[in-house]
């Protein structure tokens, strides 16, 4: 029985860049754009009215923003996944685009198969970064006077340790389990374990902790 796609909502102000997007989404078999927005205000309009399960949304738009669309579109909905796309790494934005409710960051850099991969992986429950930025971008929001203290990392087991830093190295579940040579599931156990250790939330909050710890590959 086919998989039914993933319905998308494509959200950025530049044409040549939107009408691009969704081309090549097109050429997916699991993801289908169903909307496209060239503003912030388009982009919460759309996104209430068609119900999309993920938004590729561009950060700067005017004149509303992709960080205030978000906030506005997880508020109405909480089960959408909302992925920031961007030509910046800058730390003040991922921080913005994360507390906005996103749950992805993702250069428009990136190559096609990374960008479908990442977004696999936002559909299965990650938080999507893109490798060539992740380390930087945490570092940036990293805030020693936020989350656990240096001596919670000794709550972490040798294998929990070898998760944190590939995990702050921007890869995804998969990647880690093939390179520790475990199954997914294994790697999803850790990263419970070690949230659950850490009193933590998401990845996000893990790796910010990982990258304090200085765990950047």
């Amino acid at each position: 029985m086919p998989t039914v796609p993933t319905t998308v909502l494509v959200a950025d102000d530049h044409a040549l860049f939107r009408d691009g997007l969704q081309a090549l989404i097109g050429r997916w078999d699991d993801f289908e754009v169903i909307g496209a927005a060239a503003d912030g205000t388009e982009a919460v309009r759309l996104a209430r009215a068609l119900r999309p399960a993920l938004v590729l949304m561009d950060v700067r738009m005017e004149p509303m923003g992709g960080v205030e669309a978000t906030r506005q579109i997880t508020a109405a909905d909480p089960d959408v996944r909302v992925a920031m796309l961007t030509v910046s790494s800058l730390g003040e934005d991922v921080y913005q685009a994360l507390r906005s409710g996103a749950h992805g960051y993702l250069s428009k850099n990136d190559p096609a198969e990374r960008l479908h991969e990442s977004l696999v992986g936002l559909m299965g429950g990650e938080t999507a970064m893109s490798p060539g930025i992740a380390a930087r971008v945490l570092a940036d929001l990293a805030d020693p006077r936020r989350g656990a203290g240096p001596q919670a990392a000794d709550r972490l087991t040798v294998r929990e340790r070898d998760v944190l830093r590939l995990l702050v190295d921007g890869l995804s579940n998969d990647e880690i389990a093939r390179d520790l040579f475990v199954s997914e599931a294994t790697v999803k156990k850790h990263l419970g374990s070690i949230m659950t250790k850490l009193h933590m939330r998401n990845r996000v909050q893990v790796a910010v902790f990982g990258v304090r710890q200085g765990l950047v590959g």
